[in-house]
C-alpha cells in the first residue's frame, strides 16, 4: 500500500475506533459511574455501590476469551468486524433489559446487566484494540490511543451534560432510552464501517492458544511498562474511581455530581488525551510517564494534607478533575507504548493480558480504598497511594536509560 493509501486506511481505523469508543464509553461510564449515582441518591450504602466494581470485574478478565477473538473470525470478513458487531448487539439487549429494572425496586438486577454490559464491551474493547495493533503503522499509534482516551473522555461529557444532568431529574426511563439511542447508533457503526476498515486481513504469524493468557509478560520490557505504568496512577485511584460517593457525600445532587463528576472530569480528559500524543511524540512514552506520576505525587500529597478525614467541596471538585486528566493521560502514553511491543497475530490477545490485569489491580486498590475510607480518612488513604506512585516514579529512570541508549544504537 503506498504513502496515500495508508494514511487514507489509518484514517477509517480511527474513525470506526473513535465512534465505538464514544459509544462503548457511554455505556461503561453510565455502569460504573452513573448507576453508583441512581443508587446513592435512593439511599444505598456503600456497600452495595462497591458491588459494581465486583460486578465489573469481567470486563477486567477479558484476556481469558482475548485468545477466542485473535483466532476466530464471527463472520467472513476481517478477523475483528464479527465480534465489533455480536458485542454491540448484546450491549444493546443488556440497555434495553434497563428500562424494567429501575435502582429504587431492584438493585440486584442493575448489578447483573452491568456484568453483562462489561463482558460484552470488553469483548468489544478486546476486538478493537486488536484491530488497531493490526491495522496501523507504529508510527500511528500515539494518535490512535489519543483518539481513543478522548473519545472515551468525549463519551463522559455527553453522558454526564446531555443525559444525566438534563435528564436525571425526569426518571431512570428518559436516561436509558438516551443511552439505548447511543448503543443503537454504534450498532448501526459497527455493521456498515467495520467490514470495511478490517477487510485487508494481514497474515497471522503465530495464531494464540487459550493457553497463552500472559504471552506480553514474557517480555522483559513489556513487564517493567506494566509495573511503572500501574504504580504511576496509585496515587489518584480513589478520587477517580470514588468520585460518585466522594461527590455525594460532598453534598452535591445527581445531577450537580454528573457535572462535575463526568461533564468536568472528562472535559478536562479530552484536552488531557490531545495533549499527550505530542508529548509522547517528542519526548517518548517512558519520560511522559515519569512527568505524569511526579505530577500525581506533587498534587495528591497536597490534597491529601489539605482533606483530612474528608475533602469540602472545593477539595473534593479538585481531586475529581486532576484525577480524570491524569487517567485519560496515562491511558495514552501506556496504549502508544504498548501496542509496538504486541506480537503480529496476537495483537488482541496480549494488548488485552497488559490492559486487563492492570484493570484488575486498580479495581483491587479501589475496593480497599473504599473498604478502609470510612475508618482512617480520605487523606490517609490518598497519602498511601503517593507512596506507591513515588515508587514507579523512581522506576521509569532506569527503563528510560536503556530505552534511550536502545534507540540511540
Amino acid at each position: 500500500m503506498d504513502g496515500a493509501g495508508t494514511l487514507h486506511h489509518a484514517r477509517q481505523v480511527l474513525l470506526l475506533v473513535g465512534l465505538l469508543t464514544f459509544g462503548s464509553a457511554t455505556i461503561a461510564q453510565f455502569a460504573t459511574q452513573g448507576v453508583a449515582l441512581f443508587l446513592r441518591a435512593s439511599d444505598a450504602s456503600s456497600g452495595l455501590i462497591g458491588l459494581i466494581y465486583v460486578a465489573a470485574i469481567p470486563y477486567t478478565l477479558r484476556f481469558l476469551w482475548a485468545p477466542l477473538v485473535d483466532k476466530f473470525r464471527l463472520g467472513s470478513e476481517g478477523r475483528y468486524a464479527g465480534w465489533l458487531t455480536w458485542s454491540q448487539a448484546i450491549t444493546c439487549l443488556a440497555v434495553l433489559a434497563l428500562f424494567v429494572a429501575p435502582p429504587e425496586r431492584a438493585p440486584a438486577a442493575i448489578l447483573g446487566l452491568v456484568s453483562i454490559f462489561m463482558i460484552a464491551l470488553g469483548t468489544q474493547l478486546t476486538a478493537l484494540g486488536g484491530l488497531m495493533a493490526a491495522q496501523l503503522e507504529p508510527v500511528f499509534h500515539p494518535r490512535a490511543s489519543s483518539v481513543q482516551g478522548m473519545s472515551s473522555a468525549i463519551a463522559g461529557v455527553i453522558l454526564g451534560a446531555a443525559v444525566l444532568y438534563v435528564l436525571a431529574d425526569l426518571g431512570w426511563t428518559f436516561v436509558v432510552a438516551a443511552l439505548l439511542s447511543v448503543s443503537l447508533a454504534s450498532l448501526a457503526v459497527a455493521l456498515v464501517l467495520a467490514p470495511r476498515v478490517d477487510a485487508q486481513v494481514s497474515p497471522v504469524a503465530a495464531a494464540p492458544s487459550m493457553l497463552s493468557h500472559f504471552s506480553i509478560f514474557r517480555k522483559p520490557k513489556a513487564r517493567r511498562l506494566f509495573v511503572i505504568t500501574f504504580l504511576v496512577n496509585c496515587a489518584i485511584v480513589i478520587p477517580y474511581a470514588a468520585k460518585s460517593i466522594l461527590l455525594i457525600d460532598a453534598g452535591f445532587s445527581i445531577a450537580n455530581s454528573a457535572l462535575y463528576g463526568l461533564v468536568g472530569g472528562s472535559a478536562v480528559g479530552v484536552l488531557a488525551a490531545f495533549l499527550s500524543r505530542p508529548l509522547v511524540e517528542a519526548i517518548g512514552a517512558i519520560r511522559a510517564l515519569a512527568g505524569l506520576g511526579t505530577t500525581n505525587v506533587i498534587v495528591m500529597i497536597c490534597v491529601g494534607r489539605a482533606a483530612g478525614d474528608a475533602p469540602g467541596a472545593g477539595l473534593t471538585v479538585v481531586s475529581v478533575l486532576f484525577a480524570n486528566a491524569s487517567v485519560f493521560a496515562t491511558f495514552t502514553v501506556s496504549r502508544a507504548a504498548i501496542m509496538s511491543l504486541c506480537a503480529p497475530g496476537r495483537e488482541a490477545t496480549e494488548l488485552t493480558n497488559f490492559v486487563g490485569l492492570e484493570t484488575v489491580l486498580y479495581l483491587v486498590i479501589a475496593g480497599i480504598g473504599l473498604a478502609l475510607l470510612d475508618d482512617v480518612g480520605f487523606g490517609t488513604v490518598t497519602i498511601a497511594g503517593v507512596v506507591l506512585t513515588s515508587f514507579g516514579v523512581v522506576l521509569t529512570w532506569p527503563y528510560g536509560r536503556e530505552t534511550h541508549d536502545e534507540t540511540a544504537r
